[in-house]
């Protein structure tokens, strides 16, 4: 039993984490920016929480930030709205928590980045639980699949 729950954790932060989306015109591909980004990417996730004033809710909200050379938040906006007003504060918050972030590689010439988040929240569903995601039964279907009784 404990072995099935930690996957179904597991399968939970992998399927929820945040994947960030930089501004492809202002940053150059280079293995200095990628780390950077992965960077960026570990510490929302880090951040991250489940909005209490939310049971049972859910859904994506995009959310879009400049950071400047120095690594600081500039500023910070909803790109996508889920229209639920506590997930959208959640994603928000999200990016505060995150900061500081670490300075802009010397690759980019730029004096800020702009990156956009989708953050998920669970599935709005009579199956999505914050609090016990392993008693979905389609989470309990899929890993016995995937598991086959492990």
């Amino acid at each position: 039993m404990l072995r099935r729950l930690v996957a179904c954790l597991a399968l939970l932060f992998a399927a929820t984490a945040p994947i960030l989306a930089e501004d492809r015109a202002a940053l150059p591909v280079t293995p200095s920016v990628a780390a950077w980004t992965q960077d960026i990417s570990n510490r929302l996730r880090q951040a991250r929480r489940y909005p209490p004033l939310a049971p049972g809710q859910g859904g994506t909200a995009k959310v879009g930030f400049r950071i400047d050379h120095a690594g600081h938040l500039v500023s910070s906006w909803l790109v996508e709205n889920t229209g639920i007003p506590a997930i959208d504060a959640e994603a928000l918050a999200i990016v505060e928590r995150a900061q500081p972030f670490a300075a802009l590689p010397n690759d980019v010439k730029d004096d800020t980045a702009v990156l956009t988040v989708p953050f998920i929240f669970g599935r709005a569903s009579a199956s999505f639980n914050p609090v016990a995601p392993w008693d979905s039964p389609a989470l309990m279907a899929k890993l016995n699949s995937v598991c086959r009784g492990c």
